[in-house]
């Protein structure tokens, strides 16, 4: 701490006046000794007291004075323990907001990149596609609009893929019966046809 701040200076100020001394002769002799532990103040309060020309042989003073100076340090240490602790909370503090703004920024970040390449993929989309990707929340195939538009599935879907041959269809039972009747009836056609011709050859007999 600097001279004209010190934590004794306040004390220091009352009490040397009352011992007969002068606060701005004598005060620095304890507060710019260069150290807060005080490890001379049994001889400092000794040149003091020899210098009183009023309270040298007063024991209890000078007693007292010393108990003031050394629990004022107490003090001092103690709150200056807290305040570091303080200090380093705070520094924590401030180190975890600016983590989590960064983190904040790069999420922003993000999410306007996904943005602007979302608009970018919907620049020149049609207004169906647009209108089904609002509704649907996906990308519908061009095939998939014509079908869904028309409700008829194209030919081309369900034709016979080339150079796989068609399997000929059974005939049916009824279809069976029809060319076997046919089959009977021309048979007994041509039978009844040679029975007319060997009839006129007996005839010319």
């Amino acid at each position: 701490m600097t001279e004209e701040h010190h934590y004794l200076d306040v004390y220091l100020a009352d009490i040397l006046p009352k011992l007969g001394l002068d606060f701005e002769t004598y005060g620095p002799y304890i507060t710019a000794t260069g150290t807060d532990e005080l490890d001379d103040l049994d001889d400092i309060i000794e040149l003091l007291r020899a210098s009183s020309e009023s309270h040298s042989d007063d024991d209890d003073s000078w007693n007292d004075f010393k108990l003031q100076i050394e629990k004022r340090r107490k003090d001092f240490i103690s709150g200056e323990e807290e305040r570091k602790n303080l200090a380093v909370l705070e520094a924590e503090r401030l180190k975890k907001e600016s983590l989590q703004r960064e983190i904040e920024i790069a999420k922003s970040n993000a999410l306007e990149v996904e943005q602007r390449m979302e608009a970018k993929k919907l620049v020149g989309m049609s207004a169906d596609k647009l209108a089904l990707l609002d509704k649907f929340g996906y990308e519908v195939d061009d095939e998939e609009d014509e079908e869904e538009d028309t409700g008829v599935t194209k030919i081309s879907d369900h034709a016979p893929k080339q150079g796989v041959e068609k399997k000929p269809s059974q005939p049916s039972k009824k279809e069976l019966r029809a060319e076997t009747a046919k089959a009977k009836a021309d048979r007994n056609a041509k039978k009844e046809e040679r029975r007319k011709r060997a009839t006129k050859g007996e005839r010319r007999r």
